[in-house]
């Protein structure tokens, strides 16, 4: 049986960035979280003004840095995004969630999760991070904790 959790709440963009930590490390190496779904959105849907998210989830902080959405750092594993013109209504796509999503299907989280906004409009957006419960071994979970810390596996 699948075993679903989610993880929501709200984040709020200032100078275009913010970061929220929603998973401490609990020590279980055992237990981890596969994330299924990434959603972000805002507050208020609007169609007078223009709005930017650019949304990453990842395994450690990005800190204050102008990091981008980037696939070949390891320790970023989804991204969510939009951008929208303030004449141009916003677009919902059923078949992917809000917005666009982009989700690494080969990852699993099991010490901590991170939700960072980037060259984003400043205001408070929505989140939903969507996860499968995996029970792991330890050979899978040590594996887990080195492509955490960006360590190539080849």
């Amino acid at each position: 049986m699948r075993k679903v959790r989610t993880l929501r709440g709200q984040i709020t963009a200032s100078g275009g960035k913010a970061e929220k930590q929603l998973i401490l490390n609990d020590q279980l190496i055992n237990r981890g979280l596969r994330v299924t779904g990434f959603f972000v959105w805002p507050t208020r849907a609007s169609t007078s003004q223009t709005q930017n998210i650019t949304a990453i989830l990842s395994y450690a902080q990005l800190g204050s840095a102008d990091i981008e959405m980037n696939a070949g750092d390891n320790t970023q594993f989804g991204w969510a995004f939009q951008a929208q013109a303030a004449e141009a209504p916003p677009q919902v796509y059923a078949s992917s969630g809000f917005f666009n999503q982009l989700i690494d299907p080969d990852h699993i989280i099991n010490r901590d999760l991170f939700v960072s906004l980037r060259s984003s409009t400043d205001r408070t957006y929505n989140y939903l991070v969507v996860c499968e419960l995996m029970e792991l071994t330890d050979n899978e979970a040590i594996i887990t904790i080195v492509k955490e810390n960006s360590q190539s596996l080849e």
